[in-house]
């Protein structure tokens, strides 16, 4: 077992030698591409581990690595074959940590190409604060980077209905009658003119309530089936953590809540209090296609308020972010699938670096705190699991003497 390790050990400082070196390439289509991020792939690719009892294990442990931080498996790599030469980890002398975006950005462009930080760089800048930022292929022919600001309320749509409208589709968009009732739907002569509504705008509804009984569900699936008259009903149980929630989404529809606190008849007042709204309709979740902005210019003047308590302040902000999103979408052509990989993983590890900083040594290298204590955690982990393995003999006797 000894010799194992050594063997094991000798082979992967050879293989992080010959990586950091960058004598490892992936050629497609007549493009070399070689990352920080592709220690794992190469090491999948290497055949002088086929063989080795324990590639299994490493694979394990350097897909871990990968998703705690994008190339950390390199570091894993290194640490697990210090450990068992030298039986330590090598870890040098920690100065300080730093955030300051600056020094983030001069780590990153460390770890990338030129063309692919940059263009990370230009992304952010373009994207602004609070941003969510996805990345994904696509079949267009050029690199395109769109921003949208489509507010999304998480909604569940009642699991009785579920197979009538999301049996063969995820979601659907088209324009819809909206009616928000703050109340339980006892009887489903309560909706009738809801139903009376939508046949004659040829439209399907949404109705959202508090909860159905399920002698009206039984009622609304028979008529929705009979008639072809499409009404979605959604449940919004009342929350404790999120008590503006029904009303948010009602400004977002421009349209009134239907609630025995403004002494209303959910049958005489729910044809009234509607709006026709374009919406993305799930079954987890309500998108509408434009911002509401009474509903951002009322958050903005209670968030503007004086004395106003931490944790009131960051549920204004949450509304805030719900009713008015920052999403960047990046779409990047098919033939540039190495490319996307390398965003996705720059996002990544910004986040990681904003969120927990970077470590700055007494060399003045750099790392991040998020790829420095996983990896570590990671390597001593293996260390461990590698010196408990042990053999087990298997004797098979031949039952036909």
């Amino acid at each position: 077992m000894n010799n194992q390790l050594i063997i094991l050990a000798t082979k992967l400082k050879k293989f992080n030698k010959s990586y950091i070196q960058k004598k490892h390439r992936i050629v497609t289509n007549k493009t070399v591409h070689n990352s920080s991020f592709l220690f794992f792939t190469f090491f999948l690719r290497e055949k002088s581990f086929e063989n080795s009892p324990y590639r299994n294990l490493l694979i394990n442990y350097f897909k871990k690595a990968e998703y705690y931080y994008p190339g950390s498996s390199y570091f894993v790599s290194v640490y697990i074959s210090n450990l068992i030469l030298n039986g330590k980890l090598d870890n040098k002398e920690k100065i300080k940590t730093e955030k300051n975006i600056n020094v983030i950005f001069n780590y990153l462009s460390t770890i990338s190409n030129k063309k692919s930080f940059e263009l990370f760089k230009n992304i952010l800048y373009f994207s602004g604060a609070d941003a969510t930022i996805t990345c994904e292929s696509s079949k267009n022919t050029e690199l395109i980077v769109e921003k949208k600001c489509k507010p999304n309320f998480k909604a569940s749509l009642d699991s009785d209905f579920s197979p009538i409208f999301f049996s063969n589709q995820k979601e659907t968009t088209k324009d819809f009658i909206v009616s928000i009732v703050d109340g339980f739907i006892e009887r489903e002569s309560e909706i009738f003119s809801l139903f009376e509504l939508s046949k004659k705008e040829k439209l399907p509804a949404i109705l959202i309530c508090r909860g159905i009984s399920e002698n009206a569900k039984r009622n609304i699936k028979q008529m929705i089936l009979k008639n072809k008259t499409y009404v979605y009903p959604y449940v919004l149980k009342f929350d404790n953590n999120d008590p503006f929630l029904i009303k948010d989404l009602a400004k977002s529809c421009n349209t009134e809540i239907v609630s025995s606190e403004f002494f209303d008849n959910i049958y005489k007042d729910l044809e009234e209090k509607t709006n026709i709204v374009k919406i993305t309709a799930s079954i987890n979740s309500l998108t509408f296609h434009e911002k509401s902005e009474e509903l951002i210019k009322e958050i903005n003047l209670q968030i503007k308020k004086e004395n106003i308590d931490f944790e009131t302040k960051k549920y204004l902000q949450k509304r805030k972010r719900r009713a008015s999103p920052n999403n960047v979408i990046v779409r990047i052509p098919n033939n540039m699938h190495d490319l996307l990989q390398e965003l996705k993983s720059l996002i990544k590890c910004y986040n990681y670096c904003a969120l927990r900083g970077i470590y700055v040594f007494k060399d003045e290298t750099k790392m991040p705190v998020q790829c420095s204590e996983s990896s570590t955690n990671l390597a001593k982990s293996l260390f461990k699991n590698i010196k408990n393995i042990g053999y087990t003999v298997k004797i098979k006797y031949n039952e036909s003497v």
